[in-house]
């Protein structure tokens, strides 16, 4: 997806680019799925060839001001999604008669982008499979590609990924059927792995690539070596 951000002080833009990256990052998105280009100004922004989803748009430009720019913005073939920045209060019957979706106020407040980022950027995302859980009563999308395994403590899951670990009340079975993955295999009965982390399959554990051991008996191992074949098959047809 294609984001643009022009504002005339490289400051505010700087700021723009921070705080969308901190709100990225918090709702566990996957910033590789976006592109960011910087403009200081409009004319340039206009002159681009690439088509954006989303802009965030200073009024007070040089040359063509903001209003302008956003107006023949929304007049194009595929009129992207526009957010106002600026100090002032004045534009926002103009803004609301171009059909302007955002309007923030500098300087640009942590909860006011937030608030902006929730609404207007955040359902239009690139969809990431994510793994929805409540770990200390915050709610976190975790990108399912990023779990190398879950385990089984007492009433807890850990959920172990490439950034950190997260503890849940969810049961593992919940979370099994709520992954519905194929890349994920119940070795042992308090482990769910990711079978793209898998290095090797030994007797009596599997090594993953994070150089973490998962218990696995004698019993199931045979069973688990042709699920993972079939896994590493599969994936090589498809690719």
């Amino acid at each position: 997806m294609n984001i643009a951000i022009c504002d005339r002080y490289d400051t505010d833009v700087a700021r723009i680019n921070e705080l969308l990256d901190a709100n990225i990052k918090r709702h566990m998105l996957n910033h590789a799925l976006l592109d960011v280009d910087t403009f200081t100004s409009t004319d340039e922004l206009l002159a681009s060839p690439k088509g954006y989803s989303l802009i965030f748009l200073g009024i007070l430009m040089p040359g063509t001001d903001g209003i302008e720019a956003a107006r023949q913005l929304k007049d194009g073939p595929n009129p992207p999604i526009i957010i106002f920045t600026t100090k002032s209060t004045e534009h926002c019957l103009a803004s609301y008669n171009l059909g302007v979706e955002g309007y923030i106020l500098k300087p640009i407040r942590e909860e006011d982008f937030e608030k902006v980022f929730t609404r207007l950027l955040l359902p239009i995302f690139p969809s990431t499979h994510t793994l929805n859980v409540y770990s200390n009563r915050l709610l976190y999308h975790i990108p399912v590609s990023e779990i190398f395994y879950i385990e089984s403590i007492g009433r807890k899951c850990m959920i172990h990924t490439s950034r950190k670990t997260y503890e849940t009340n969810m049961a593992l079975n919940h979370i099994e059927s709520t992954l519905n993955d194929n890349s994920f295999i119940r070795c042992y009965r308090s482990y769910l792995v990711n079978m793209n982390y898998i290095q090797d399959i030994l007797d009596t554990e599997i090594q993953l690539t994070n150089d973490d051991c998962i218990p696995l008996t004698l019993r199931k191992r045979s069973q688990i070596v042709k699920l993972f074949n079939k896994f590493l098959i599969s994936h090589s047809t498809s690719e």
